[in-house]
């Protein structure tokens, strides 16, 4: 390489650091022109095209090392790495296998064929390229932290940690390996350790927009929702596209009983993504708590129009529909919640109020029987029931579900009224006053 190649080559990069990649091409260019063999301009001309997005002019950029070095990894791997930007993870996979086949101490074709495995779903596949990886490069952190995404899939969390820790150790300010150490920290509900993490993440990266959502929710989990607002709003500065942000953030409004901010955020966050269904359900929830039902229920059924078997959209529009009173329709949505998940408790003992409501009683005890049978600790099951015993002129039996609704929930104001009121009907006036009494204590309350 002449002197000349090299400071053109040093202008070239100088240019790419600045980000004027028109300049870094032309530069580039120029020093293939005079001369052709010179395969490190190529890689140059490629990474510049990759950067502008121009990943087939790229992918021409690497190919044309291969018509004077047929057998270096590094065009395979940059290769590789250009179709996996392209989305064509299958073209990627064969490009870093030639990578590996010519190298095989290659570490990092095994940590980006890693990844594309396991973005695949090859899970078992990605672990061992991650492993030798490791084994390849014991100073580059990044694939430690690949392997300890496999970790959490696999549900070993303290093996995950391990590897994190293990990153940090290599590089303090690895950012990643801190948030997905909050990560982990969060499903162990060591919520004060994750925000921590968190905080270290914004330390570091304090523009990565994530940072402040993944501590925002952390907040909110909490319930420290002026903190949540502060650090969902700053994600939003950062990263005003990203529909996500904004439905969390309408989560927050809408338990600070901000309704009609709740619902500005709602609208964006659909505006930015119109095919999201659980989009439609936070909306729909921020339309019900503003009185407007009629609008709550629109939003679920596109909800369960996009997605027939959500569950949560089901739920919403049964329970919208109870209210507006469409009784047989809520029904319906019940039975098809109870056919998607035979083991919905709620379900049962929602559909049981309604059949009872319409004169369906011994379906409707049906249902508060199987309810119970599910879910033995829920106060309002036997609540309900007790009531249709009492219309079945089943008093003690009636007694007797008031009263195990009432040790599940002493403060079941209804269940002592109607205790009391199936006392004075068996003729026991003494515990009848006694109940009366403690419904207008807790009534008042």
């Amino acid at each position: 390489m002449s002197s000349d190649e090299n400071e053109q080559l040093r202008k070239g990069l100088d240019a790419m650091q600045k980000r004027d990649f028109e300049l870094a091409l032309e530069t580039f260019k120029q020093i293939v022109a005079v001369n052709p063999s010179f395969l490190e301009a190529y890689y140059c001309i490629g990474n510049a095209y990759e950067e502008m997005g121009k990943f087939d002019e790229a992918l021409e950029s690497y190919s044309t090392v291969l018509t004077y070095s047929p057998r270096e990894p590094a065009v395979f791997y940059n290769l590789a790495c250009t179709h996996r930007k392209k989305g064509e993870n299958a073209k990627a996979i064969t490009e870093y296998n030639k990578a590996i086949e010519l190298n095989p101490k290659y570490g990092k074709a095994y940590y980006n064929r890693g990844m594309v495995l396991l973005l695949s779903g090859e899970v078992e596949k990605a672990a061992a390229d991650f492993d030798t990886a490791i084994k390849e490069m014991p100073q580059d952190p990044d694939p430690l932290v690949a392997r300890g995404l496999i970790r959490i899939i696999e549900e070993q969390p303290e093996k995950a940690l391990a590897d994190y820790d293990a990153a940090i150790k290599l590089n303090p300010d690895h950012y990643k390996a801190h948030g997905n150490r909050g990560n982990v920290m969060e499903m162990q509900d060591k919520l004060d350790e994750a925000i921590a993490e968190f905080t270290t993440v914004i330390r570091i990266a304090p523009n990565d927009f994530k940072g402040y959502m993944n501590r925002g929710y952390i907040y909110f989990r909490k319930k420290e929702y002026e903190r949540s607002l502060a650090d969902y709003t700053r994600a939003i500065e950062l990263n005003p596209q990203f529909a996500k942000t904004y439905c969390c953030r309408g989560s927050v409004y809408a338990e600070l009983r901000h309704q009609q901010k709740a619902l500005d955020d709602f609208n964006e966050s659909i505006r930015l993504s119109p095919k999201s269904p659980d989009l439609y359900i936070k909306r729909g929830q921020a339309k019900s708590a503003m009185g407007d039902r009629i609008g709550a229920l629109e939003d679920f059924m596109e909800a369960t129009k996009m997605a027939p078997a959500n569950q949560t959209a089901l739920l919403n529009r049964a329970l919208t529909r109870t209210q507006l009173g469409s009784n047989d329709d809520a029904i319906s949505d019940y039975t098809e919640l109870i056919r998607l998940s035979s083991g919905n408790a709620q379900a049962y003992r929602l559909r049981g109020t309604l059949l009872a409501r319409i004169g369906s009683i011994d379906e409707a005890m049906k249902d508060f029987n199987k309810s119970i049978e599910l879910d033995p600790n829920n106060e309002n099951s036997y609540f309900n029931r007790g009531l249709i015993y009492r219309i079945q002129g089943l008093l003690p039996q009636a007694i007797q579900d008031f009263t195990k609704s009432i040790e599940l929930a002493p403060n079941h104001a209804q269940a002592y009224k109607n205790r009391a009121f199936t006392y004075g009907i068996v003729g026991n006036k003494e515990k009848g006053m006694a109940d009366m009494e403690m419904y207008e204590k807790l009534n008042a309350e």
